[in-house]
C-alpha cells in the first residue's frame, strides 16, 4: 500500500502559516459579525453600505399660516445609536448640506453596516450642535426658546426610528413632528345683540411653556416655566377675525405653543364655567389659555383708550382636561352672546371698559331704620348698573356688632346684609359703590327696647 503523507519543508511553511492565519481571522470576523449584527450566516453581513437618511417634516397641520413657515428646516442634528444604544455618529448639518429629495424632505448620505441594528434620532431647527453624548442625555434634553414667537429658523422638530435592522436599502426615512401645537381661532358674532361692536385687537397664548423635551411627553412644571404672554397676534394681524367669511363667522388666525400636558388638575368637572383656578393655585400659572382683547361698544359700555374687553379660555380636550399636545391642530370658535359681557367657559374681564349708560344708587328699606330688639331687617343696596363693585362697610358692621346693637349676615353677592337687632342704641352702616356709580350711602340704625 502506498502511504500518503505531508511533508513540510522550509519553502512551504510560510504559505501554510499564512493560510492558518487567514482561516483564524475569518473565523474571528464571522464571530464578531454574529455577535454584533445577529445576522446568522449571511455572507454580506457587516458590509459597509451607503444609505441616505431622509428627513421628512410631518405636514400634519391642515392649514398654513403666513408666519411662521411650518415646514422650513434650517439645520439638523442626527444621532445614530447602535444595537447597544451606544452613540456611533452625531452629525450637525445646516440646510446647505442637505439634499432636497421631495416635498418637505431632505437627505444626507451616511455609511452603515449591513445587518446591524440602529436607532436614529433627528432634531431640526435647534440652531446649534446639541451637546448630547448618550441616549439618556438626548432623551432628557429640554430645548428652550429665547422668545415665544421666535421662529426665524423654523419650528423645533424631532423624530426617531428605533431598533431598525439596516438591510442595505438606499434610504432610511425619519419623519419629524413639531414640538409645537397649533391653535386656530375664529369668531362667531351670530349671538350678539344688534348694535354691539366686537373687534379683536390682540390675541395671544397665556402661560406658554418656555421649553419642551424633544423626545417624550412634555409639560411646564413650574409657573417660572412659562411665558405669561406667549405667541401673540396684534392689530393688523387680527384682521381675519374681524372679517366675516361665512354668515357671521370670521376667518381664522393661528397661534403656536410648546406641548403642555397638564392632565386634569381640577379632577372631573362638568362644565367650562368651572374650568378656572382659585386665587393662589400654582396650576393657574402652568396651564395654558387663549386670551383675546376686543374693542367693544354697546349702549352701556365702551373700550377705554388702549384697553378693551378681555376673554380668557383654558385649553384642553373638554372641561376637565388641560392637555395641549405637540403637532396637533386645535380649532376654537369664540361665540359672544347677547351683550357679549358674559361667556360660557370664557372668563370675561370688563376692567378695560368705560360705562356710558345711566347710573343710580339707592338703599332699601331706606337710609333710616328703626326697630325693636329681636327683629330681623334686610338692608339692600340697589345699583345701576347692577355689576358695579360695592364696599358694604364691614368695619362699621363689625363695630356695631361688638357694641351689641345687632348681629349681621352679608348676602352672597355682597350687595346686602341681614341685621338681627340685639340691643338698644344707635348704629351706622356705610355702603360705597365704585365705578361707574362712584357714590356712597350712609344708613342709620336705631334700636329701641321692646314695650
Amino acid at each position: 500500500m502506498e502511504t500518503v503523507g505531508t511533508e513540510i519543508t522550509m519553502g512551504h511553511a510560510g504559505e501554510f502559516i499564512g493560510r492558518v492565519i487567514r482561516a483564524i481571522s475569518l473565523v474571528a470576523a464571522v464571530a464578531w459579525i454574529s455577535v454584533s449584527c445577529d445576522m446568522g450566516l449571511d455572507t454580506d453581513m457587516g458590509t459597509p453600505c451607503m444609505t441616505e437618511i431622509v428627513i421628512e417634516t410631518d405636514g400634519g397641520y391642515s392649514s398654513k399660516a403666513a408666519d411662521p413657515d411650518e415646514d422650513i428646516v434650517s439645520d439638523v442634528n442626527i444621532f445614530i445609536f447602535n444595537g447597544d444604544n451606544l452613540l456611533e455618529k452625531h452629525l450637525y448639518l445646516d440646510a446647505t448640506s442637505l439634499d432636497k429629495v421631495g416635498d418637505n424632505a431632505y437627505g444626507y448620505p451616511v455609511e452603515l453596516l449591513k445587518g446591524c441594528i440602529y436607532s436614529i434620532y433627528v432634531c431640526a431647527n435647534m440652531g446649534f450642535r446639541l451637546n448630547c453624548a448618550s441616549l439618556d442625555e438626548l432623551l432628557d434634553y429640554r430645548f428652550y426658546m429665547a422668545y415665544p414667537d421666535d421662529y426665524r429658523i423654523g419650528m423645533p422638530m424631532s423624530g426617531s426610528r428605533t431598533g431598525i435592522e439596516f438591510t442595505g436599502e438606499d434610504r432610511m426615512s425619519v419623519r419629524l413632528k413639531r414640538a409645537m401645537a397649533k391653535v386656530s381661532v375664529r369668531i362667531d358674532r351670530g349671538g350678539l345683540d344688534d348694535g354691539i361692536e366686537f373687534n379683536v385687537i390682540r390675541m395671544q397664548i397665556g402661560n406658554c411653556p418656555r421649553s419642551a423635551l424633544l423626545f417624550g411627553e412634555s409639560r411646564a412644571e413650574t409657573d417660572n416655566g412659562t411665558y405669561v404672554s406667549g405667541f401673540t397676534r396684534n392689530e393688523y394681524e387680527t384682521f381675519p377675525l374681524n372679517t366675516n367669511v361665512s354668515g357671521q363667522t370670521s376667518g381664522e388666525i393661528s397661534l403656536y405653543m410648546f406641548e403642555n400636558l397638564q392632565g386634569e388638575p381640577l379632577g372631573n368637572i362638568s362644565g367650562y364655567e368651572e374650568k378656572v383656578f382659585d386665587d393662589g393655585d400654582p396650576m393657574s400659572g402652568q396651564c395654558s389659555y387663549i386670551e383675546l382683547v376686543a374693542e367693544y361698544l354697546s349702549d352701556g359700555y365702551y373700550s377705554l383708550p388702549g384697553e378693551g374687553l378681555v376673554y380668557r379660555f383654558y385649553l384642553g380636550e373638554g372641561p376637565s382636561n388641560f392637555d395641549v399636545e405637540r403637532n396637533c391642530h386645535y380649532h376654537i370658535t369664540v361665540r359672544p352672546e347677547n351683550d357679549g359681557l358674559d361667556g360660557s367657559g370664557w372668563r370675561v374681564d370688563k376692567s378695560g371698559l368705560g360705562y356710558r349708560g345711566p347710573v343710580d344708587m339707592s338703599v332699601s328699606p331706606g337710609n333710616y331704620i328703626r326697630g325693636k330688639i329681636g327683629e330681623t331687617i334686610h338692608v339692600r343696596c340697589n345699583l345701576v348698573p347692577d355689576d358695579t363693585p360695592l364696599d358694604i362697610g364691614l368695619e362699621h358692621l363689625e363695630y356695631d356688632k361688638e357694641r351689641g346693637i345687632y348681629d349681621f349676615k352679608v348676602d352672597e353677592d355682597g350687595k346686602g346684609v341681614t341685621l338681627t337687632l340685639t340691643g338698644s342704641g344707635r348704629g351706622m352702616m356705610y355702603f360705597e359703590a365704585g365705578y361707574p356709580v362712584n357714590d356712597a350711602e350712609l344708613i342709620v340704625v336705631e334700636v329701641d327696647l321692646p314695650g
